[in-house]
């Protein structure tokens, strides 16, 4: 029996799953249908990243540096994890659709981290492995104990806006911010459409086309994205950025 509210109706087809490995900690304002895809419109929404991801693949065909590569099969697997966890909802899903998060947002985090100086390039993979593993490992230990984990990425974020300013105050190099800031008023509005579909304030169940988390996927992947041309300023091939 799950810690949670089941979603899926007993003869529906990921009704097992949910029993079996937990149903997901947060419902959505879209309704779960008995169907194979359970929600249509949070679920094709990620089409949005996995467009991105194309793009960002042809990027970052131009650069040598591979942490600038390393975006674009992320975020294909975070849309991945993310439609997958739409189409299912379900727990193990649910970790599914935050470790794809995890590959890309903490990757950005371990990036910033060497701009602001507080880790070097050969510690960047290790990092990225540790961060991800110990949110892994906080997800659960907030879902046992009933504690809205959503705000992992959140705080991830605020941590990326942290090492962002210390390594404005510390570097030498002239950066340029519009992308980034362009990237932040995208993601930004994203979280705003999905707040005010997780409180009900936009909210009719029924319609599959469109909901506020649909436009979150949307609007996330333009941000992150746009942010990506910021990233790709600085020389990644130095042990240290200056």
């Amino acid at each position: 029996m799950s810690l949670y509210p089941n979603p899926h109706g007993k003869m529906c087809y990921w009704y097992d799953a949910a029993e079996k490995y937990g149903a997901p900690n947060i419902k959505w304002c879209e309704e779960t249908l008995c169907q194979v895809v359970s929600e249509p419109a949070n679920t094709w929404s990620n089409i949005g990243y996995i467009l991105a991801a194309f793009v960002l693949y042809l990027w970052a065909k131009k650069t040598k540096h591979t942490e600038l590569k390393w975006l674009a099969p992320a975020m294909f697997l975070m849309g991945a994890c993310s439609l997958y966890y739409h189409l299912s909802n379900f727990y193990i899903s649910q970790i599914l659709d935050f470790v794809g998060m995890y590959l890309f947002v903490f990757w950005l985090l371990v990036l910033n981290l060497r701009k602001a100086k507080l880790i070097t390039r050969k510690m960047q993979v290790p990092a990225h492995i540790i961060i991800s593993l110990l949110a892994t490992l906080t997800l659960h230990y907030m879902y046992l104990n009933h504690i809205k984990f959503q705000m992992i990425i959140a705080i991830g974020v605020l941590t990326i806006l942290v090492c962002e300013f210390l390594a404005y105050k510390r570097s030498s190099l002239k950066r340029h911010y519009k992308y980034f800031f362009t990237g932040i008023i995208f993601v930004g509005f994203a979280q705003l459409a999905s707040q005010l579909d997780l409180q009900r304030i936009w909210c009719d169940p029924s319609n599959h086309v469109l909901q506020g988390h649909a436009l979150w996927h949307l609007l996330a992947a333009i941000g992150l994205t746009i942010s990506y041309k910021h990233w790709a300023q600085e020389d990644y091939s130095l042990e240290v950025l200056p």
